[in-house]
């Protein structure tokens, strides 16, 4: 069961709109599946979440331009600077992943009980991260400090659309993230297929990328624009993981993949550049590192060995990708900044990451998990008593014979 992300220029080789509509026509060769009865969680995606959240945080430490440590990163760390630009592309790893993740925890779920589990997955630890980044630069000298109300513009999680600054610049990803939220949202509505999918998934980002590259400016608000293809890509694999593959739906992989490696070479490249020091990015490898971001979820989902993994700790260090991300970028560079004159630049690396990871840790603990299962309810809850009609009558449990009934009550308590 694989996925991959692509990206070809409008007039690339690869199937048309004609042939993305015969990839759900074709039959399926059944990918071998885990022989459970139900979608089992995929410990190594987790694992995969945890080390793009990684390569973002040494390409925001040792690579982009900033004075933390004294120097210019690529002075401070000049051999680790050539590496860690390709970091970004961790980006596009994260997509892939959400794209594969978020149709399989859509599927065969309510509109209510889809936005619920949105807002309370995004929401708790978001808002503890704004608050805790707006404090420490109004507390650290060298930050510039945001001012209450665009605080509170970037509580909505929308302060992007509507040009408030952010608390933190890595809140862009959240943006796009809602975008591509929206558009499985609009399949939800309609009613999620194979087809339907399939047809989202090719066309879709077609239509985006050919907007990307043609017309620059539709960029400005749908920032999503460039990473349909990594969505898309992921959505096709989760296609194949759960229904099987054919023909057809490898060659929207390769579709996706070859437009997200276009995307990332045209336009990528030179804003990886206008963000960092050192030497720029050398094009093919940073393509293939957007192939390897692909070939890396479609691994988890299809190699047994991978996909087969039973690792708890695996699932535990994809808890702590959210807060790591969120958090990162401002207290890690303010601990760089404290703590780099006294224990030299190798030793504060290490423990900077280190601390990262324990502040992650914090907020998973005490912030996500005690507040996530109760906002989903009540999001639900709200979503649901909405869509009730006024003269809806509350649907009441129908009699039934005590022998049913107490099937019905077994079956629960299995569940």
């Amino acid at each position: 069961m694989t996925r991959a992300p692509a990206t070809p220029r409008s007039g690339a080789p690869g199937p048309g709109p004609r042939d993305v509509g015969a990839a759900a026509r074709e039959p399926r060769t059944p990918v071998e599946q885990p022989a459970t009865a139900h979608t089992p969680r995929l410990r190594a995606m987790d694992a995969l979440r945890l080390l793009a959240a990684l390569s973002v945080v040494l390409f925001h430490f040792t690579a982009r331009e900033q004075h933390r440590w004294g120097m210019a990163p690529d002075e401070a760390f000049p051999r680790l600077s050539e590496v860690t630009p390709y970091g970004y592309t961790g980006v596009h790893l994260f997509f892939v992943i959400s794209g594969f993740v978020i149709l399989m925890s859509a599927w065969g779920r309510s509109v209510p009980q889809f936005v619920a589990s949105r807002v309370s997955r995004l929401y708790p630890a978001f808002w503890a991260a704004v608050l805790l980044t707006a404090a420490l630069r109004w507390a650290w000298p060298t930050f510039e400090t945001r001012t209450p109300g665009e605080v509170l513009a970037n509580l909505t999680m929308l302060s992007e659309p509507f040009g408030v600054p952010a608390v933190d610049g890595v809140y862009w990803t959240l943006w796009v993230e809602i975008q591509f939220y929206a558009a499985v949202l609009l399949l939800l509505l309609v009613g999620i297929t194979r087809r339907r999918v399939l047809l989202l998934a090719g066309a879709g980002p077609l239509v985006c990328t050919a907007l990307t590259l043609a017309v620059p400016d539709a960029r400005g608000v749908l920032t999503g624009l460039p990473w349909a293809s990594m969505f898309g890509v992921g959505m096709v694999l989760f296609v194949i993981y759960r229904e099987g593959h054919t023909r057809g739906t490898w060659a929207l992989v390769g579709l996706n993949t070859l437009q997200g490696v276009v995307v990332a070479v045209d336009q990528k490249a030179p804003a990886i550049d206008a963000l960092t020091t050192g030497a720029p990015v050398w094009p093919p490898l940073l393509a293939l590192a957007v192939v390897g971001a692909v070939a890396a979820v479609a691994a988890v989902a299809f190699v047994p060995a991978v996909r087969d993994l039973d690792l708890p700790v695996l699932t535990t260090a994809g808890a702590l990708t959210y807060p790591l991300y969120l958090t990162h970028e401002y207290y890690g560079w303010a601990l760089i900044q404290a703590l780099h004159p006294a224990l030299g630049r190798v030793t504060t690396l290490v423990v900077v990451v280190s601390v990262c990871l324990a502040l992650a840790w914090v907020l998973h603990r005490w912030v996500e998990r005690p507040l996530q299962r109760p906002m989903r309810r009540a999001v639900e809850r709200a979503l649901t008593r909405s869509g009730r009609r006024p003269d809806e009558p509350v649907r009441r449990p129908t009699p039934t014979s005590p022998v049913r009934a107490t099937a019905l009550v077994s079956a629960g308590a299995r569940h």
